[in-house]
């Protein structure tokens, strides 16, 4: 399976049983530092656990903090409403904005 992570990069993701996980163990640590795999080691059929590099692992922690952030979950809710009550913007618009910051 391809995914793509929170950072834009595309991830494959594969299910490995766990002997094969122990067989292959050095091979799964090379693939998952470098080439940005994430693998599901299934044990008896059931998930029992995940493989992934540090970097993917941070970014998880860093998504969760800014899930609990006060302020976040404030302007979301409040987009969310002005998205209900049809208060949105066009891409044009967003690009004219971003053009006024560039030029002022």
């Amino acid at each position: 399976m391809t995914n793509i992570n929170p950072k834009g990069k595309t991830a494959i993701t594969k299910t490995i049983d766990a002997h094969d996980a122990r067989v292959h163990f050095g091979q799964l640590l090379d693939e998952v530092g470098k080439k940005d795999f994430t693998y599901f080691v299934k044990r008896r059929g059931k998930l029992v656990a995940v493989i992934l590099s540090p970097e993917d692992y941070i970014d998880i922690l860093e998504i969760g903090a800014e899930l609990n952030d006060p302020e976040i979950n404030k302007a979301l809710t409040q987009s969310e409403k002005e998205f209900e009550l049809g208060e949105v913007g066009t891409e044009e618009d967003i690009f004219k904005i971003l053009r006024g910051q560039q030029d002022g």
